[in-house]
């Protein structure tokens, strides 16, 4: 992997981040910024950075806040989509990076979401890999539980509970092995009965329960996993707190909803949290969306690279 660089983006506030010029000297091509979620690290965009950097595109992926060197305070209140998109406006400032095409996979599609919506004048496009785009709203928990178990027969977002509670991330340091067992099993239908469901992550760390973990990732991949995990799980459940209180709405409730740039959909068909089936097509916030389902799980960029950047690929050579 690259080697990884540090920006204060604001007095006190450090982003760690890997930038990989392009392979050409083609300067009409954008950058592409790409923002990973829970509990995932700029390594997890390593085939893309790879790929796209090589097509001629500089690829730039930070660790978010949490994460790595990036920033990570303890208090829930720090956890804002606008305070994290200035963030990246004053890493992209300093890079002299003027436009890009933004790509979030878990979390980093709210953040991708926001950015587009703050500041479409240096967004081309936006990609939203496992999770959709929500306009600003009073987000409801128990309500989304409710209502994704009549819809579904299980609630989806049942293991924010368990991210939620002042125990998990002591239970998560303490269990690790049988944690990353569970968000990278190598069978994608343990999250449906084991992970999404109210109450199963706990049952599962307190029992210290095994399973076989996914090939797509190395050993080395795990190792990697692994440290930034060790490094503490608090902050990285901050980003599932400052949802459920709603941390964002004083910022956002007066902002335009409508995405004016063209957004690409891409899922896993046997996600079972992130359900790309409920995603749907162009609506009242989005004009131009496609919508693209791959045979994976949640870890789509890491199971299936070829099909994620070929597809993306495809997409971005529409849209310019």
């Amino acid at each position: 992997m690259l080697n990884a660089h540090n920006f204060e983006v604001a007095p006190g506030i450090n982003y760690e981040y890997i930038y990989a010029k392009g392979n050409t000297n083609n300067d009409s091509k954008p950058t592409i910024l790409f923002l990973h979620g829970f509990p995932s690290s700029f390594h997890s965009w390593r085939h893309q950075v790879e790929y796209f950097s090589r097509q001629g595109y500089d690829c730039l992926a930070p660790n978010m806040m949490g994460y790595g060197k990036t920033y990570s305070p303890l208090s829930t209140h720090e956890y804002k989509s606008k305070s994290m998109v200035e963030h990246l406006i004053a890493l992209l400032n300093h890079l002299q990076v003027n436009r890009i095409i933004v790509i979030g996979h878990d979390w980093g599609t709210r953040v991708a979401g926001r950015f587009v919506l703050y500041h479409p004048e240096r967004t081309l496009g936006v990609v939203l890999i496992s999770g959709s785009y929500n306009a600003p709203a009073v987000f409801d928990l128990d309500r989304v539980l409710e209502a994704s178990k009549r819809a579904l027969g299980y609630e989806i977002y049942g293991h924010w509970k368990f991210f939620e509670a002042d125990d998990a991330a002591a239970l998560i340091a303490n269990n690790l092995e049988s944690f990353i067992d569970l968000v990278f099993a190598s069978d994608p239908a343990l999250w449906k009965t084991n992970f999404a469901p109210v109450g199963k992550v706990r049952d599962w760390l307190v029992n210290k329960n095994r399973t076989t973990r996914g090939s797509y990732m190395t050993e080395n991949d795990y190792t990697i996993l692994r440290r930034y995990l060790s490094e503490g799980m608090q902050p990285k459940m901050n980003w599932f707190k400052a949802m459920i209180a709603n941390n964002d709405w004083d910022d956002e409730k007066n902002l335009d909803p409508v995405i004016k740039r063209p957004m690409l959909y891409l899922g896993g068909a046997k996600d079972y949290v992130s359900v790309i089936a409920s995603y749907g097509g162009p609506n009242q916030y989005v004009a131009d969306l496609e919508t693209v389902a791959l045979d994976t799980g949640h870890w789509v960029m890491e199971e299936n690279p070829h099909a994620v950047n070929r597809e993306i690929d495809r997409w971005i050579k529409r849209i310019l």
